[in-house]
């Protein structure tokens, strides 16, 4: 279940780049941050702070 959210500032031209990407692939902007996430190294068992 997903109900943690991330907020992120980026700027106008990082937003048009998700977007572009996001429309490429057919998907949403989080669903394509997700994939990002996914693909980074997987942390050592410790509790994640809120």
């Amino acid at each position: 279940m997903r109900d943690k959210r991330l907020v992120v500032r980026v700027t106008e031209y990082e937003l048009l780049q998700l977007q572009h990407e996001a429309d490429n692939r057919g998907v949403s902007n989080s669903d394509v941050v997700r994939a990002w996430i996914a693909q980074l190294a997987k942390p050592q068992k410790k509790a994640i702070s809120d």
